[in-house]
C-alpha cells in the first residue's frame, strides 16, 4: 500500500530552524560569503589613529594670528613668536593625519614671520630718515640763528686806596688838608664827612668868663666840618672831632691826652652834632703838656685802617 501513496516519493518538508533550504538558492536576507557591507571593517582589522591633529589646528590658528598681527609695529614681535612656535608644531604634524591643515599652517607661520621681518625692516628705515631730517634740521637753524650779543666785560672795580701812615699808623696832614671819615669802599664820596683844621691858637687870651689851666698849655683849633648825605658818617664824625680824642706827642715821644680847656668864649665852640648835607665851622679847646709840637687825632674806633691823623703846630 505504500507503493500506491501518491505523496510517499516526495521529500520530506524541511525542518524549522534547520537554517537551510532544499532548493540551495540563498534567500533575500542571505549575504553572499566574503562580502562586507560598506563603511564596515573587516574582521581583526586595527582602528585607523588621527596622529597630531592638535598639532595641525593649532599651527593654523597661529599662522593666522602672526598673519594678522606682522603689520602692527611692537605687536609683531609677539605674533611672530607664535607663528615661529606654529612652524615648528606644523612641521610636525605633516606627518600625522592632516596634512592638508598642517600645510596650510605652516605656510601662513612662514609668511607671518616673513611680514614681520619686511613690516620692521620698514620701520627701521623710516625712522632713520625721520631722523636724519630732524638732525638737519638742527643744523640748519644752528647755522642761521644769531649769537647772543655778549655783555661788556665789567669794568675793574679800583679798590680803596689808603692814605699812607708813618710809623705811629697815623696819616700825616698839614692845616687846611680835609681829613675824611665816611662809609669804607667810598673814599672821599659825597655821603661821607669832611674835616679839617685850618690853624692852632697856642695860649690865646681867655674869655673874661673863662679858666685858665693850672698847668700845660691851652690849644685853640679852628675846625670846619662839611657832611654828606650819609647820617651814621655825619653821627661817626661827631664821636671823632670832639676834644677827648686829641692827643699830644712829645719832642721826647711820650703821647698825652688831652683835657678839655674852659679858657676861650664856649660860645665860638664846634657843635657836637651834625646833621647831613650841612656845613659847621668853629673852636675846640683843648689842654696839653707842650705849646709846640706834634698833635694827633686818635677816635680809637678805625680797627682796620690809620689808627688816626697827626698835624705838626
Amino acid at each position: 500500500m505504500s507503493d500506491n501513496n501518491p505523496y510517499s516519493q516526495q521529500p520530506p518538508f524541511p525542518q524549522a530552524g534547520s537554517g537551510a533550504q532544499s532548493s540551495g538558492a540563498p534567500s533575500p536576507g542571505a549575504q553572499s560569503p566574503g562580502v562586507q557591507p560598506p563603511g564596515t571593517q573587516p574582521p581583526g582589522a586595527p582602528p585607523r589613529s588621527a596622529k597630531f591633529v592638535g598639532l595641525a589646528w593649532s599651527s593654523l590658528i597661529l599662522g593666522i594670528v602672526g598673519l594678522v598681527g606682522s603689520p602692527v609695529i611692537i605687536f609683531n614681535n609677539i605674533t611672530a613668536i607664535a607663528a615661529g612656535v606654529g612652524l615648528i608644531l606644523g612641521i610636525i604634524a605633516l606627518f600625522g593625519s592632516k596634512k592638508i591643515v598642517a600645510g596650510i599652517g605652516v605656510v601662513l607661520c612662514v609668511a607671518a614671520v616673513a611680514v614681520t621681518v619686511v613690516v620692521q625692516q620698514n620701520a627701521v628705515e623710516e625712522l632713520d630718515r625721520i631722523t636724519d631730517e630732524f638732525d638737519a634740521s638742527l643744523d640748519g637753524t644752528s647755522s642761521t640763528v644769531e649769537p647772543a650779543p655778549s655783555l661788556p666785560d665789567p669794568e675793574p672795580v679800583d679798590e680803596v686806596t689808603q692814605p699812607e701812615t708813618n710809623e705811629r699808623n697815623y696819616i700825616p696832614m698839614q692845616l687846611e688838608d680835609e681829613a675824611w671819615v665816611g662809609p669804607p669802599g667810598d673814599a672821599r664820596g659825597s655821603t661821607g664827612t669832611s674835616f679839617a683844621i685850618d690853624s692852632v691858637e697856642a695860649d690865646p687870651g681867655c674869655h673874661a668868663y673863662g679858666t685858665p689851666p693850672e698847668s700845660g698849655h691851652t690849644l685853640l683849633l679852628h675846625v670846619r666840618v662839611a657832611t654828606g648825605s650819609d647820617q651814621l658818617a655825619a653821627m661817626d664824625a661827631a664821636g671823632v672831632v670832639n676834644p677827648l680824642s686829641f692827643v699830644e706827642i712829645g719832642a721826647d715821644g711820650v703821647s698825652h691826652p688831652a683835657d678839655i680847656g674852659t679858657c676861650t668864649d664856649f660860645e665860638d665852640q664846634l657843635s657836637s652834632n651834625f646833621g647831613v648835607n650841612q656845613k659847621y665851622s668853629g673852636t675846640i679847646e683843648i689842654v696839653v703838656p707842650e705849646a709846640s709840637g706834634t698833635l694827633a687825632l686818635d677816635p680809637g674806633a678805625m680797627a682796620e685802617g690809620p689808627s688816626g691823623w697827626e698835624w705838626t703846630y
